[in-house]
């Protein structure tokens, strides 16, 4: 039965008691109580809408351009970027809820992280590693229930070949190959000085960089070793990479980038330390375990085998870089890793005979585990 109001089946009570009593103590809940909640739960409903608005930022060179001339206005912004404002707009407005763009009264600048990531001539940025995102981790990523349910990298579909591992398969896309080394690249910038300015390697004549990509690792580990020899162990291309990065930094004399298969081909000849970063990320607990009892088996004594990552807490709570990275190497790289905890790291190392073993935490959720065979 409707009332004189046009609301059914409300009495006047019931509508007072929604107005002051359930609105407010619904407003004070979810505003108060469930806030953090509720705001986690609209970046994971809307993660693929907030990336794709820092990617198209990030083509259109918008942080560069505040870093340059800013703080502007919206309309400066579009104006200089060449598109309507009312993209622009749409554009300013994600950057500045994620907290990459701040805003003054009407005009925008960069956030401080957004002038060190995103901004193409700090030595810092991160922009190759957005490109990859596009180009590689959306796409193997759509496949993530099918990867789940069959354990295996279903995602690897979206690329040419026929090999089992995205790294073998990007030979075949030299475009996006380069997009994946530039990106490990700018990751390394990142993370691993902390590791050329942390590990010892004093007791180290030659360092072997299995899975070393572009040559990056050992570069910084020869300038922080003077007496140091290393070599990258990977695949031909990537060699190829490694081989000219080396030159470039004037460490033909000391360095060298060897192909081979890591779980096929023996270690480089005269090896006394082999480093592991990155790596064991990308493989089951199996393979990583079968590659320490190598490791073992090849090493002279006292020689040292290294493992950085970043790691997973021991109570498996965290952090959200762990779970962030774990979906990539099952849905796309391989199929059969994750980032593991310290605790697992240093169990198999123990188990594969190596003593001494410690942990050293270092910064963005990295790490080091370095065992010493006895």
């Amino acid at each position: 039965m409707a009332s004189s109001n046009g609301i059914t089946g409300q009495s006047p009570i019931q509508r007072m008691w929604d107005r002051y009593v359930t609105l407010p103590t619904t407003r004070f809940v979810e505003g108060i109580i469930l806030r953090r909640q509720i705001e986690r739960l609209y970046l994971v409903f809307g993660g693929h809408i907030f990336f794709q608005t820092l990617r198209t930022a990030v083509q259109l060179d918008l942080f560069t351009l505040l870093a340059r001339e800013g703080p502007l206005t919206r309309q400066q912004i579009a104006a200089r970027l060449h598109i309507d404002e009312q993209p622009a707009r749409i554009v300013v407005l994600g950057l500045t809820v994620t907290g990459l763009l701040r805003k003054r009264g009407a005009h925008y600048s960069n956030s401080h992280l957004a002038g060190t990531l995103f901004v193409k001539d700090s030595p810092r940025k991160i922009t190759a590693y957005v490109e990859l995102q596009h180009r590689a981790m959306y796409k193997g990523l759509y496949w993530m229930l099918e990867s789940v349910r069959e354990y295996r990298n279903v995602g690897i579909k979206e690329f040419p070949g026929d090999e089992p591992t995205l790294y073998q398969r990007l030979a075949h896309d030299p475009d996006v190959e380069k997009i994946f080394q530039d990106a490990m690249q700018e990751l390394s910038v990142q993370s691993n000085a902390d590791m050329a300015r942390f590990v010892d390697l004093k007791d180290v004549k030659h360092l072997v960089d299995v899975g070393g990509g572009d040559g990056t690792n050992i570069i910084a580990m020869a300038r922080r070793w003077p007496h140091l020899r290393a070599t990258v162990f990977d695949s031909p291309t990537v060699c190829e990479i490694a081989r000219k990065n080396i030159a470039a930094a004037g460490l033909g004399d000391r360095l060298d980038a060897v192909p081979g298969d890591c779980f096929v081909d023996p270690f480089p000849k005269d090896a006394d330390g082999l480093m592991f970063a990155h790596f064991f990320t990308i493989w089951g607990e199996k393979k990583d375990r079968e590659l320490l009892a190598k490791c073992y088996a090849a090493m002279p004594s006292h020689g040292k085998v290294i493992i950085f990552n970043m790691m997973q807490r021991d109570d498996e709570t965290g952090p959200l870089s762990a779970a962030v990275g774990s979906p990539y190497f099952l849905s796309l790289a391989t199929g059969l890793g994750m980032l593991y905890s310290w605790h697992e790291y240093e169990t198999w190392m123990r188990e594969a005979g190596f003593r001494g073993v410690q942990r050293h935490r270092l910064l963005r959720d990295h790490g080091l585990i370095v065992g010493t065979k006895s």
